[in-house]
């Protein structure tokens, strides 16, 4: 009798520690999609001067298609867009290295917008310039991109256009 006792107490005991972890890994899923944003957007926008000036440059024409997070999260997602002239596609990247790069190994091209340290990634072999429509150059592209920002981009200050859909959600770095 008293096996039997031991026996059923045991396999409560299995029931409840099983649902206690399938309680934990339903929390934590829960937990994980309420931390997460999810972006679908399509939109056209018409570029203006972008918040950093290169030293003796005129400001470059710049669309931010998704603003930049400054909270430890990043973006990751798909983008597909269509310019009126040709443009660049850059990822920006909060740029906060744990120890300073040496000048052996360099340091990446940062700038600093609203108080915050960047570097971006240019995509621009992912950009198809060749489109012509008439006599007029454009740019066309489909990319997927993972940062802290993504802005559509010419490095001259000439104005352009850019129609754009975007799904993207936001996520916590995990380290």
């Amino acid at each position: 009798m008293e096996k039997s006792r031991l026996a059923i107490f045991s396999f409560a005991a299995a029931l409840v520690i099983a649902a206690g972890v399938a309680l934990l890994q339903n929390n934590n899923a829960t937990a994980q999609q309420a931390s997460q944003t999810t972006y679908r957007i399509q939109e056209t926008k018409m570029s203006t001067a972008a918040p950093v000036a290169h030293t003796g440059n005129l400001p470059h024409a710049v669309v931010f298609a998704l603003p930049l997070l400054e909270d430890g999260k990043v973006y990751t997602g798909r983008a597909t867009f269509a310019a009126s002239k040709p443009i660049e596609v850059e990822v920006l990247h909060v740029y906060n290295p744990a120890q300073a790069p040496d000048k052996e190994h360099g340091e990446p091209p940062t700038a600093v917008i609203n108080g915050t340290k960047i570097t971006y990634s240019h995509l621009t072999g992912l950009v198809d310039n060749t489109i012509v429509l008439g006599d007029v150059p454009t740019a066309a592209g489909t990319f997927e991109f993972t940062g802290s920002a993504l802005v559509f981009h010419k490095r001259s200050s000439e104005p352009f256009t850019v129609t754009y859909t975007i799904d993207a959600t936001v996520r916590s770095l995990t380290r």
